[in-house]
């Protein structure tokens, strides 16, 4: 597992590795990458709408 990332957040930090993606083909990274893109925008759409 390597770390790919750090990333400064508030008091902590945000540690990003490749374990998530090493085994998985680019169709399978982006499906994931699709996946939580739509849960974003979904929970930001109930936000707006109240």
């Amino acid at each position: 597992m390597a770390l790919i990332k750090t990333i400064k957040y508030g008091s902590g930090e945000i540690r990003i590795h490749d374990d998530y993606s090493k085994d998985k083909t680019a169709e399978e990274t982006q499906h994931i990458v699709d996946e939580v893109s739509r849960l974003v925008m979904d929970f930001y759409r109930r936000e707006a709408a109240g």
